[in-house]
């Protein structure tokens, strides 16, 4: 900043050197005192009345203790080398500019006070008036110089200055009481404070826990999945001893004191810092990271142990106990759980005290889910009856289920226990007979993989993790189902009801996670679908071609999930059958892969609706309601879902370079038109040739589209096109009227058409597309 040059006289950059040398003796007086506290912990280790485990601990504490201010030390030198340096180069400057007005005075020109060369006006010949004026350009450029040094030498050093404070900040403790020890001294007046934490320890932890946050900086650096390293030790210490601490009891009470008088942000600040503790994710510069060792030992035994324990339920005053069933430590979960659900659900992510929620209500749910149990303890107000449990697990998974690393923790086992089975966590929830609140929140868990699949900037590092993430959840997903289909689709208890009729929102969010992962389960890979990791966290893990219809047949139990993740499978062998067309053939590369993987999977929505139907029809006491009557109605309802404007996923990477836009109605028009028309079955024959038009006039709108909008001209077409030599018609139109005569000459003209045109391998083509539709179809199960 240029000052006036009135202000300039009371710049005195002595001030700032003084300021600097002043904290440059700060730096090595830190550092000197650093080492002496590291040499009297290591001098008491050489005393024969204090060895063993404690000192060893002491001494690696004063280490890391050393090392943190030696950082600290380095940061402050380096403040003072900005403040003694800047300053040295702002005095010259400004002295430079002193120098430039002096020597201009000489010539006869003042500097007003916006920096303006001005001179009292006399009468010059016009030699001499042109002398001045070539003097006058010269000083205004001296003095232009000598400004702009001035200002150059202000920014650098404020600057300087601020990335010096911005290190030391992030060294040093956010304010003087976060340590270890202020940290224990003040969890342990929450602790003595009980049902009354006195007001004045309230408010000290709400500043204390708030300035121990992490920075938005930091925030966004755990969403994209990296690790945050530079939280300062006093405040890992602080933390850590402070809920230890406080323990359970401290922390419920006062997050409950912070809500019952309006506290929101105390409340929330101090779940935050908890979230922060148990997150592998945080740690410092020191190596101290979160996760299960920060978490208070009572907190962890809320996760720990047997789930149940038998409890005496009493229905009347008259009545004798009857032997129920008792969620241990349901009391205080559910309290946990609302006190945890106030944290920032973006600094939550990482935690595992979400994976403890997750975790430990699917284990609830396995053992609750017979609804002929009875629940409760009439002796301990503080028990859970059935609809408490309801609430607990329902409010367990929403909280839990918003950390999408935890759901991808439980989803793709990493990072879990070796005696981990994602099984015994996943499976009691997607089975369980979900009132509407905990039917949503189970469905939530999922809803956020379908936006994280495909990255929409493939150099933004955060957005490639996300994508990641979504694919191994996605996997696991699809694995469960694959190989738990028997057990959804006949749910133990529900007298033979699917999943898709006792949790139609939760079956409904399977399918939308799922579907841009449709084409990655035939084998289409990931340069086409745009998708990432949908093989696992090794990315060595595939599905078998037999395993997908399982998949379709869980979702298809529900007519809504089944509508669009079907319209979905056909949209994604419409575009691979495009996409032959599109992306050129050549003998040594023919392409036809596409077909087979188009094929697969018109051959996959087919039996996935086989095996549905085949089990429904096991099943003496369900009709499922939810799903659909028939094949022929599943197929027109799929009619009608893309006909009311579904948005088809892009998957067949050289159609998306093509400019194919898939909600033209023309395309949309074109994979109804490879639907089984039930109106036709009976003429088989017919049936199985429309088909085969249909799949010529997919190839056709690919080479249009890559022709520039319409095929060139061709007599055989005319009666197809919309105006003279125009884009081809809708199948729809081409079939409306008298399809039994228009079909079979619409694939007549295509295949002269493209006969004509040069495209080989057609026939082989086709082969390969109907050879993959059969060999899905003929797949035989259950023998």
């Amino acid at each position: 900043m240029i000052p006036r040059r009135s202000q300039l006289h009371v710049w005195n950059p002595r001030d700032l050197t003084l300021a600097g040398e002043e904290i440059g003796r700060t730096a090595e007086d830190t550092r000197s005192r650093a080492e002496d506290v590291y040499r009297v912990v290591a001098d008491l280790g050489l005393h024969d009345d204090w060895r063993g485990p404690s000192q060893a601990a002491a001494e690696q504490r004063a280490n890391t203790e050393r090392t943190e201010f030696r950082r600290l030390a380095d940061d402050l030198e380096d403040l003072s080398t900005a403040l003694v340096g800047g300053a040295d180069r702002l005095g010259h400057a400004r002295d430079y500019v002193a120098t430039v007005i002096d020597k201009a005075a000489t010539d006869g020109f003042a500097v007003s006070d916006d920096w303006q060369i001005v001179s009292q006006p006399k009468t010059m010949s016009d030699a001499e008036a042109a002398e001045h004026a070539d003097l006058m350009e010269y000083w205004r450029s001296q003095l232009d110089g000598a400004l702009t040094e001035l200002d150059n030498a202000d920014r650098d050093m404020a600057t300087a200055i601020r990335g010096a404070l911005g290190a030391v900040a992030a060294s040093a403790p956010a304010s003087a009481g976060l340590s270890g020890h202020e940290g224990t001294a003040l969890g342990e007046q929450v602790a003595r404070g009980g049902s009354d934490i006195p007001q004045d320890v309230r408010d000290r932890v709400a500043r204390e826990i708030a300035a121990a946050g992490l920075t938005p900086e930091q925030v966004k650096t755990l969403a994209d999945g990296g690790k945050v390293t530079d939280v300062p030790q006093g405040t890992m210490d602080f933390l850590q001893q402070f809920y230890t601490a406080a323990g359970k009891d401290g922390f419920l009470a006062l997050s409950e004191q912070y809500s019952e008088n309006g506290r929101t942000e105390a409340a929330s600040a101090l779940s935050n810092g908890l979230a922060v503790v148990s997150n592998y994710n945080v740690g410092s510069a020191a190596g101290d990271v979160g996760g299960r060792s920060h978490i208070p030992e009572s907190l962890r035994g809320l996760f720990e142990g047997p789930v149940t324990s038998t409890g005496n339920l009493t229905k009347g005053a008259n009545d004798s106990p009857q032997q129920s069933m008792v969620v241990n430590n349901g009391h205080d979960l559910a309290r946990f759980t609302k006190a945890f659900g106030l944290a920032d659900p973006a600094v939550q992510q990482g935690s595992e005290l979400s994976e403890n929620l997750l975790s430990r209500a699917g284990e609830i749910a396995s053992a609750t889910n017979d609804k002929s149990l009875l629940i409760g303890d009439s002796f301990d107000h503080n028990v859970l009856r059935r609809d408490g449990v309801d609430t607990l697990l329902q409010d367990m998974v929403g909280v839990g289920g918003r950390d999408h690393a935890a759901v991808h923790n439980i989803l793709s086992g990493e990072g879990m226990p070796t005696d981990y089975n994602r099984d015994d966590v996943v499976m009691p929830l997607l089975q369980r007979d979900w009132a509407e609140g905990g039917e949503r929140n189970v469905a939530g868990m999922f809803d956020w993989i379908a936006d994280d699949a495909r990255p929409s900037d493939p150099s933004d590092l955060g957005e490639m993790f996300r994508s990641q993430q979504a694919g191994e959840s996605a996997f696991g997903l699809a694995q469960i189902l694959a190989a738990k289909d028997a057990e959804l689709l006949d749910i133990p208890g529900m007298k033979g009801q699917a999943i898709g009729e006792v949790n139609p929102e939760i079956t409904q969010a399977l399918g939308t996670s799922l579907a841009p992962y449709i084409g990655n389960m035939v084998g289409v890979p990931e340069s086409f679908t745009g998708t990432s990791a949908f093989s696992g966290e090794s990315g060595h893990a595939h599905l078998r071609l037999e395993e997908v219809p399982r998949i379709f047949s869980v979702i298809d139990s529900n007519a809504d999930a089944a509508g669009y993740f079907n319209a979905q499978a056909l949209g994604v062998s419409a575009q691979l059958e495009q996409a032959w067309a599109v992306d050129g053939q050549a003998h040594q590369n023919p392409h036809y892969e596409y077909g087979a993987w188009a094929g697969n999977l018109q051959g996959v929505v087919d039996k996935g609706f086989d095996l549905e139907f085949a089990d429904r029809l096991g099943d003496e006491t369900s009709q499922n309601a939810a799903g659909f009557e028939s094949k022929g109605v599943a197929y027109d309802t799929i009619r009608t879902v893309i006909s009311k404007g579904v948005e088809f996923i892009p998957v067949a990477g050289p159609l998306i370079s093509s400019g194919i836009d898939l909600a033209d109605p023309t395309f949309k028009s074109a994979v109804m038109g490879s639907i089984p028309d039930s109106t036709l079955q009976a003429n088989t024959d017919f049936a199985d040739n429309a088909l085969l038009a249909n799949q010529y006039y997919q190839i056709a709108l690919g080479l249009q589209a890559a022709n520039g909008g319409a095929l060139d001209p061709y007599e055989g077409l005319d009666l197809f096109r919309d105006g003279e030599n125009g884009p081809l018609l809708s199948y729809d139109e081409i079939g409306a009227e008298n399809p039994y005569q228009r079909l079979p000459l619409l694939q007549s003209g295509l295949v002269g058409y493209m006969t004509d045109s040069g495209i080989t391998g057609l026939g082989n083509f086709i082969d390969s597309l109907n050879a993959g539709r059969d060999q899905v179809k003929d797949m035989r199960y259950g023998q």
